[in-house]
């Protein structure tokens, strides 16, 4: 009797966790119009584009769409209702610091989001951006001096106000004052934060466009540079200012109050010496010292990463409108493909063991002009996902997306598909090694692989049609990647 007994409890609770598991799975697809009308246009389009994961995402940080955007407008209720929903479906939120007159208002709603993301086992994500800007206040004060006592500045940088970069330092307090208000209100409030991320380009020491010309100009540039007609002395000397004031206002006051915190900004990270691309406010200087790859001009770069202090690396690859036209001797796909591997592969290689990589990437033509060139044919979405899976394997830990509104629900299909099929190797992406960084210049076959043991997580894609078997050498070893198109392969090394 007792033996029945017994058995029907088992069978009781085998009955009500088959029931909550329904609930669960009817709760990760409820419809938006369950929530409240509140609901910003944005978040809907995910979550009625994007599918719930098929594969667990263990503990492998979530998407980071910055489209997801401000969720001060909704209650805690439907908050923790799309930021679940939003996690079932592998996107993760990211809490905006804001400045001004509510910052007590904004560090509070901060602190809201953050308590949920906690509940939910999830992490404390942050954007530091609009704290950080601008260190150039556009005042005379941060402005160059002329031989003559005038004032000006540089508006070659997409019409922003850059001055003089030997006046910033004085800057680091007011900035500074902006984090600490933050990551003490989170310390206090026993919120630890995981990730601290910032999109600070378009202010601070610059050294491309009319900087050098500019600092040329500068009374105060030409007594603070040994010698000014140096580009490389002085792209160093500027890129360490950049740095330090990273460092003292920022990375700082973040880690000293949340020391695992990992902390970055856009487009910094280890490198190999050299910048593959051009963001939307630069342009090619033929004049200044380059690298040229059929009709890429690749530029030198200092290596700030180390001293701004960073725990994170954040490279940027993107599909740079002017990259199709650099690679006239490439087909259309490979001219985007040849380049974003170039610049993935050189973070991958180039960032030390421990310092992970959270990577912007962007399908859709990036900063096309007013009236683009119908020659430039855009990168094919099997590409981009084929990428994608190369970036994993070359040892990127995170992906950020970027995107406009109306290209949001394309740009994280492609994402999200890519990102749940990886969740099946989650322990190649743990503990894995990369093993493979080359970049054919000719346009073939390129194989990328994560070793683990005796054992290689491979992929190939192939450019030009070829059904035989690859060789790739892996620590001295021959190893032979058979042709399959559109899958991963785990092979062992004889």
């Amino acid at each position: 009797m007792e033996k029945l007994m017994w058995i029907f409890m088992y069978n009781q609770m085998q009955f009500y966790k088959i029931i909550i598991a329904i609930l669960f799975c009817i709760l990760c697809l409820v419809p938006n119009h369950m929530f409240s009308q509140n609901i910003p246009e944005n978040i809907k389009t995910l979550m009625d584009t994007l599918p719930v994961l098929s594969n667990d995402h263990g503990d492998r940080e979530l998407l980071y769409q910055y489209s997801v955007g401000d969720l001060s407008s909704l209650s805690d209720e439907d908050t923790r209702k799309v930021i679940s929903g939003l996690k079932n479906r592998g996107v993760g939120v990211i809490t905006f610091w804001k400045k001004g007159e509510k910052i007590d208002s904004h560090i509070q709603e901060g602190i809201r989001i953050a308590r949920i993301q906690k509940e939910l086992g999830l992490s404390v994500v942050i954007d530091a951006t609009r704290l950080l800007y601008g260190f150039y206040d556009g005042t005379p004060a941060t402005s160059h001096i002329s031989d003559k006592g005038e004032t000006f500045s540089d508006s070659s940088f997409a019409g922003h106000t850059m001055g003089c970069p030997f006046t910033l330092v004085s800057r680091i307090p007011v900035i500074e004052a902006r984090i600490v208000a933050y990551a003490e209100a989170y310390k206090a409030a026993g919120i630890d934060i995981d990730i601290v991320t910032a999109d600070w380009e378009i202010d601070g020491p610059m050294e491309w466009n009319d900087a050098w010309e500019n600092s040329k100009s500068c009374v105060r540039c030409r007594e603070n540079t040994s010698d000014i007609n140096n580009f490389l002395l002085f792209q160093a000397t500027l890129r360490s200012i950049r740095s330090r004031l990273m460092y003292e206002s920022y990375t700082k006051p973040v880690l000293e109050r949340f020391p695992d915190a990992l902390i970055t900004n856009y487009a910094t990270y280890p490198h190999d010496g050299w910048r593959y691309w051009y963001d939307y406010f630069e342009y090619p200087q033929p004049e200044l010292p380059h690298i040229k790859d059929q009709n890429a001009l690749y530029r030198p770069w200092y290596d700030e990463f180390a001293e701004t202090g960073f725990t994170l690396a954040m490279p940027v690859v993107y599909t740079w409108y002017p990259i199709f036209n650099w690679y006239p001797e490439y087909s259309g796909d490979y001219r985007w493909f040849y380049n974003m591997l170039k610049v993935g592969s050189n973070a991958g290689k180039s960032t030390p063991s421990g310092i992970p990589l959270a990577t912007f990437v962007h399908w859709h033509t990036t900063a096309p002009p007013k009236n683009p060139d119908p020659g430039v044919k855009q990168m094919s979405r099997e590409s981009y996902q084929e990428l994608l899976w190369h970036l994993l394997l070359r040892g990127h830990d995170m992906l950020f997306s970027w995107c406009m509104q109306n290209e949001l629900a394309v740009e994280m299909i492609l994402l999200q598909d890519v990102y749940n099929k990886s969740l099946e190797y989650n322990k190649w992406f743990k503990i894995g090694q990369p093993v493979i960084f080359d970049v054919p210049a000719n346009e073939t076959t390129v194989i990328s692989g994560i070793k683990l043991n005796n054992k290689v997580l491979v992929r190939r894609t192939d450019f030009k049609e070829n059904n035989k078997p690859v060789m790739v050498k892996i620590d001295n070893v021959e190893l032979k990647v058979p042709c399959k198109p559109g899958e991963c392969q785990i092979l062992r090394l004889e």
